[in-house]
């Protein structure tokens, strides 16, 4: 009955990682629009935003590819190491997370 539980829990987390990792594919890829509707009036800023949207699509490989095991031993030892940085990340990601989808809303009225 436990394993069982276990399972399910291991099989939620997985899909719910899969779709975290494709909505930051989602958010990468209107980055990538931003930056290119900044090209031609700051080319400097558009090559940043770039490759702000290149770490990004990094992050949702890595994402797809690595257990929940690691990725929560990972995220551990980052928050014991720089608690900052990971609540600012955190907060950054949240934001991003809501314009994509806020984007997506406006776009499907």
């Amino acid at each position: 009955m436990q394993a069982d539980a276990i399972n399910e829990a291991e099989r939620i987390a997985e899909q719910q990682k899969s779709a975290g990792a494709s909505q930051i594919e989602g958010v990468a890829k209107a980055v990538h629009g931003a930056a290119n509707e900044l090209q031609d009036q700051m080319p400097q800023a558009a090559e940043l935003v770039h490759d702000a949207a290149s770490r990004l699509e990094l992050g949702a490989s890595a994402l797809r590819e690595r257990s929940i095991q690691d990725l929560l031993n990972g995220l551990n030892g980052f928050g014991r190491k720089d608690p900052l940085a990971l609540f600012g990340g955190a907060a950054v990601a949240a934001f991003a997370i809501s314009r994509f989808l806020k984007s997506s809303a406006d776009h499907s009225r």
